[in-house]
Formats: C-alpha cells, sequence, structure tokens
C-alpha cells in the first residue's frame, strides 16, 4: 500500500491510497478518537456509501468509521490491472484501507457482497478482523437463485464485444424510471427504502464501467468464503430480511450455525436494501454487538475524542 495524500477530485473529506497493484482507492474516516473498536464498512457491488447515510454518524458519535469506495466503484479508480476484480483483491484493498487509517483492530460491517468481502478478509486479516457483523449477504454465489443471472455470460460477451452501443445501453437502464420498479418486482427493496437513496445508488451505477461491473459480478458468484465461517474465533452478528428475496432469512441462518460465536436478528419487512430502509432496525441490533466487543477486547477507558467529523 502506497499512502497517497491527494483527495480524489470533488470529495470533500476523503482520502486515497494505492493499493497492492497501484489501484487508487478512495477512503474516508469520521467520528471519534477513542479506544473503542473502530468500523469499517463494507458496501455492496455497485455501491458507493449511499445506503450508510442514516447508519454513519449514530455510530461515529462513539467511535471511528471508516467508509471506502471499491475499485471501479463512486470515487475510487480502475483496476490497474483489468483482472483484478476478484473479492480477494477487494479483499486486499480493504487490508490497505484499514493500514492507510491507523486501524489495527476493527469490526467489518458488509452488506450484500460486502459480506464475501469481510468474511475473505478476515481469512488474512486474524486478529485485525476483531467482530463482523454480516447484513442481508451471503457467503458466496449470492446471487445463485436469481434467473437474470443465467445470462450473466452472453452480458459479458456482448460488452466486451460492442462495448459503445452496451455501455449506452447500460446508462439508458439506468437512468430510467423502470430501473427503481424493476429492483421492487425483483424484491431488491421494498417501498421502505428511501426513493432518495435508490435514486442515487442507480444514478451511481449509471457511471459504472458496465464491462468491469459484468467481471466483478462473475468473480462474486465463483467466489465463496463459507469455509472462512467454520474457523472463525470472533463474533459474528448476522442481520437478515424477513422480506429479502436475493438473501432469504435461511441462507442467513445457515451462516450462524456455522460460525462457532455467531446471533441471528432478523428485522420484520427488510429487504435487501436493510441499511437503507430500516437504519434504526440495524442500530438497533450492531450497538449492543459493538459494546459485547468492546468489552471483551477494549479498556474500559473509552473517552471519545471527536477528530474527523
Amino acid at each position: 500500500m502506497i499512502a497517497d495524500p491527494q483527495a480524489p477530485p470533488g470529495t470533500a473529506g476523503w482520502q486515497q491510497l494505492r493499493s497492492f497493484d497501484g489501484t487508487a482507492i478512495a477512503w474516508r474516516k469520521d467520528g471519534c478518537e477513542t479506544q473503542r473498536l473502530p468500523v469499517v464498512l463494507c458496501n455492496g457491488i455497485a455501491c458507493s456509501d449511499e445506503y450508510w447515510q442514516h447508519i454513519v454518524a449514530p455510530l461515529a458519535a462513539a467511535r471511528r468509521v471508516v467508509r471506502w469506495d471499491y475499485r471501479a466503484h463512486g470515487r475510487s479508480g480502475a483496476p490497474a490491472d483489468p483482472q483484478q476484480v476478484t473479492v480477494t483483491a477487494v479483499a486486499r484493498d480493504l487490508e490497505a484501507v484499514m493500514t492507510a487509517a491507523g486501524i489495527q483492530q476493527a469490526v467489518l460491517v458488509g452488506h450484500s457482497f460486502g459480506v464475501q468481502v469481510a468474511l475473505e478478509a478476515a481469512r488474512f486479516l486474524g486478529e485485525r478482523a476483531a467482530g463482523l457483523v454480516v447484513i442481508a449477504g451471503a457467503p458466496g454465489a449470492p446471487l445463485r437463485a436469481v434467473p437474470a443471472m443465467l445470462g450473466l455470460p452472453v452480458a459479458t460477451a456482448l460488452g466486451a464485444a460492442a462495448p459503445s452501443l452496451f455501455g449506452a445501453a447500460w446508462q439508458r437502464a439506468c437512468r430510467s424510471p423502470s430501473a427503481y420498479w424493476i429492483a421492487r418486482t425483483l424484491g431488491a427493496t421494498t417501498r421502505n427504502a428511501p426513493r432518495e437513496v435508490m435514486d442515487a445508488y442507480f444514478a451511481h451505477v449509471a457511471h459504472l464501467d458496465p464491462a468491469t461491473m459484468l467481471r466483478m459480478l462473475g468473480a462474486m458468484q465463483a467466489h465463496s468464503a463459507a469455509d472462512v465461517l467454520d474457523g472463525l474465533t470472533v463474533p459474528v452478528l448476522a442481520i437478515a430480511g424477513d422480506a429479502d428475496a436475493l438473501t432469504p432469512v435461511r441462507t442467513m441462518r445457515q451462516m450462524v450455525l456455522r460460525a462457532p460465536d455467531a446471533e441471528l436478528e432478523v428485522v420484520a419487512g427488510g429487504s435487501h436494501t436493510l441499511p437503507a430502509e430500516q437504519p434504526a432496525a440495524v442500530l438497533a441490533a450492531i450497538t449492543p454487538f459493538l459494546a459485547r466487543v468492546d468489552a471483551a477486547l477494549a479498556p474500559a477507558d473509552v473517552s471519545c475524542a471527536v477528530t474527523d467529523r
């Protein structure tokens, strides 16, 4: 990891680092310096930090909170090597972010694809991952039950053969008002998710490079960190929504049964966009879990000095 103090353009409060392969990764740290364990947030695929907007401030009132954009996402750069879009590569970026932020140990909080990223990072971070919060996500192949994924190889081939035409179609689809309703129909979200959050999400997706995203989706589907669950020595909190059609409760219950020290919280009416649509319920589950991890690992002095908020 190479420190790069230059912030991405137009992103006040964000910093930039060069990851293991030279890819520019954008990150920021909010909250206060305290002996409570920091939290590192891991987004869903094709997401920036929009789903966390009502989660960050309450957490940052008591501890450091780190956000970052995945390679080829948001404020971060395209992969230096176009083939480096694997979950392992993203997990190594997470390690670089923790190092750049001066964080020796943290609780990793992953949503959707971020669950795979957090678990994969836990594979090699060891004690640096002091706990895991997994929200609406699976340890691997998360979209295997989604019929549209059957067309991924064809879409990838089309994107490679006609990138300009495919890119234009991608942007039109993401900017269409029907995108929101398609997501609703697929069960990816519900009416409880603020429309402005979903609009920001689709606007972000429209600016992504479709060829890179299709490769990342393929890598996501090919990846599994299920084996990591068996050997975890840290506490795990799983938060599921009972209206999540993409990651049903049974999937998260299976994770909890495999991890030695894990608990499951089910949010009534929650869909796959759980952090955006029911942030209060997510915080109500996370807060006591963090207190438990703090009590086990952190000294008694947990005074909080605001630094970066």
